[in-house]
């Protein structure tokens, strides 16, 4: 079963940027960010909104701000944190680069594996749930697909043009896999979310 917008029942905000797609995924309080960011909550409101831009040192504060919620303190096996910086064009709702790609794969391994992997995924461009290929493993995203996947102006995902293959058109999508039956598609979550997904219930 894939699990997607659509078949979720959720409704979607077409947005000027993710700042407020990332409080909502951390479940942080517009009072909260404000504060540590040493803005006002009206400030806030504006620069998530898109009512007002902020300048090129505020968002490297957001991003900076942001990036120290992926630090995953005491994992099991006793890997060493790492300290992920996201990409204002990320935050900019311009594209993922490899970096905002690797926060969030190491986010999701170390808090929630019981889910599924963090795929990155091509879908027929018809709209079929059938996976064309994936990976888990970054370093082939950035071989075989320039490392960057772009995003439309509304925060939906550029399709990908296959030029080795005939120039195949597909779906760009970022999962949480198990299998062909059970897989959750995370890419609102991560583009254009306006509220959390319920991602324990399949």
């Amino acid at each position: 079963m894939l699990v997607t917008p659509h078949s979720s029942g959720i409704c979607y905000n077409n947005v000027m940027n993710n700042l407020k797609t990332l409080r909502d995924f951390f479940q942080l309080g517009a009072t909260e960010v404000s504060q540590a960011l040493k803005i006002t909550v009206a400030e806030l409101n504006d620069y998530e909104s898109g009512k007002k831009q902020p300048e090129i040192l505020m968002w490297q504060r957001f991003a900076e701000y942001y990036a120290d919620k992926f630090h995953v303190d005491a994992l099991p096996d006793n890997t060493e944190p790492i300290h992920f910086r996201l990409s204002v064009d990320y935050l900019m709702n311009i594209g993922l680069t490899m970096n905002d790609l690797l926060a969030f794969k190491w986010y999701f391994d170390n808090t929630r594996p019981e889910i599924g992997e963090f795929t990155i995924a091509l879908l027929p461009a018809n709209g079929q749930p059938k996976t064309e290929r994936r990976t888990t493993d970054l370093a082939t995203v950035l071989d075989e697909f320039a490392g960057y996947i772009l995003l439309n102006h509304d925060g939906t995902m550029n399709q990908f043009i296959d030029e080795r293959h005939d120039n195949k058109v597909s779906d760009w999508r970022i999962l949480l896999y198990k299998n062909e039956e059970f897989r959750i598609d995370v890419t609102p979550d991560l583009i254009y979310f306006d509220q959390l997904v319920n991602m324990t219930i399949m």
